[in-house]
């Protein structure tokens, strides 16, 4: 197993913060936590509300679901509504597609079928890809967004000739401390990092507000520009990074945070044996 040989990495996960830490470790590393976001539910939305009303009242045909929190914030609305377990119900009867293994997770853990999930890198063109074989012709689907609108998506299922209904069930908003984040920057800038690791594309958004807010936007950029890893999870990932202004040093060829750290890893043992 590739070693980190107790290299500094750092990452913006908040969600599973605990997780990456382990794998850093697991792999001969040190986690520097850095969380850049927090969740924030929409559970007041009447958008969100009204499109629980509607799957249960059979309006809708199909639903497609981008990430597991989205996937969860839709149940725990239906719950505070008290129709959890008719919203439930209704979902297994209709078309359910789920972007990747994070919705399709929250799924299976209360029994609701899924129709279609696309193979990896799980981008939407692969998504578009997965459901060619679907009738969408006149159907009303609902999509969630991953705390923002995405209009490849919105846009390729409406050439099909469905009528998308588009909502957000979450958001991602800044960190209640932001402090661990600012921290990160400084220990960029005085070499006690050796990487970052990004684990969804919200994340830079917020690094780079966290940052500017702070004065030290120029700083972060000229870290990331030099001798520090910039790793990135995965496709949709590296491509907010690229447009933020940041090059991508690695992605790993599967999109997961195991992957991701692997892949650090065996890129710092190549780096060794290249160097000598």
């Amino acid at each position: 197993m590739a070693s980190l040989n107790g290299r500094v990495i750092a990452f913006l996960e908040s969600r599973m913060s605990s997780e990456m830490g382990s794998l850093v470790e697991r792999h001969g590393g040190v986690p520097y936590p850095a969380p850049a976001m927090q969740e924030l539910y929409l559970r007041d939305s009447a958008e969100v509300q009204q499109l629980v009303v509607d799957i249960c009242g059979g309006r809708i045909d199909a639903v497609v679901l981008l990430t597991g929190v989205g996937t969860q914030a839709l149940i725990e609305v239906a719950d505070g509504l008290g129709r959890k377990d008719e919203l439930i119900q209704s979902l297994d009867r209709l078309t359910i597609i789920a972007r990747s293994p994070k919705p399709a997770r929250v799924l299976r853990r209360y029994e609701i079928h899924i129709d279609v999930m696309p193979p990896e890198p799980y981008t939407s063109q692969d998504l578009m890809q997965a459901i060619a074989a679907l009738e969408l012709g006149g159907k009303d689907l609902a999509v969630q967004h991953y705390g923002g609108p995405n209009s490849f998506l919105v846009d390729s299922l409406k050439e099909r000739g469905a009528r998308v209904r588009e909502v957000t069930l979450y958001t991602w908003g800044l960190p209640e401390d932001e402090s661990p984040v600012l921290r990160m920057i400084d220990g960029l800038s005085a070499g006690e990092i050796d990487a970052v690791a990004f684990t969804s594309q919200p994340q830079v958004g917020n690094l780079v507000t966290i940052a500017a807010k702070a004065g030290k936007e120029q700083s972060l950029r000229d870290s990331l520009a030099g001798p520090v890893l910039l790793a990135s999870v995965g496709p949709v990932c590296s491509r907010r990074l690229r447009e933020a202004g940041f090059d991508v040093d690695l992605e790993p060829e599967h999109p997961h945070m195991g992957s991701l750290v692997v892949a650090i890893a065996e890129h710092f043992e190549a780096r060794q044996d290249r160097d000598g």
